[in-house]
């Protein structure tokens, strides 16, 4: 249970700081609003060249060519906000499930059901982030893989308030 938790919990918080690295942005706020600025101008070019009734995806010119693949590549920036926020809450709350757990609290077992469905939250709102030279592993994998690793940490802290009885202190 705290092996997977120590798993989960480190690749959830971390998972800002892997998008910012995938994006190229390196935590400035900044760099990640020119790049959403620069995605901006590029959709009203292509929308102007749509509503003159231009099918953009048969234009040679390599500006076009360019500001679709920039449209493409960049992911939403509701995903790039929320990814990061989420998985440091996910991990504050997989903390609390552990110590509840390791407590024999019955609270382990509401705990445990939202760790799993704020991953599953995580991993459904973390973006897609083709690889650059530098760029680590993708986010949505690093997501996938903490959200197996605290429902395996959820399940246990679940099992173990179930299953495993308290001591009592007479046996002292």
């Amino acid at each position: 249970m705290i092996l997977a938790f120590v798993v989960g919990g480190v690749l959830s918080v971390f998972q800002f700081k892997i998008i910012e690295n995938r994006m190229g942005t390196d935590g400035d706020s900044q760099k990640t609003d020119q790049a959403y600025i620069l995605v901006d101008n590029a959709q009203k070019q292509i929308d102007e060249l749509k509503k003159q009734g231009i099918d953009v995806t048969k234009i040679d010119d390599p500006q076009v060519q360019e500001s679709l693949q920039l449209i493409e590549k960049t992911p939403p920036r509701w995903k790039v906000e929320y990814a990061g926020k989420l998985g440091i809450l996910l991990a504050v709350l997989a903390f609390v499930m552990v110590v509840a757990a390791l407590m024999k609290k019955q609270v382990v077992t509401k705990l445990s059901i939202a760790v799993i469905f704020l991953a599953l939250g995580v991993w459904l709102c973390a973006p897609y982030i083709e690889a650059g030279k530098y760029s680590g592993e993708n986010p949505k994998t690093i997501a996938l893989i903490a959200l197996v690793a605290l429902t395996i940490s959820s399940v246990c802290a679940f099992m173990s308030y179930k299953f495993i009885p308290e001591r009592s202190s007479d046996c002292i």
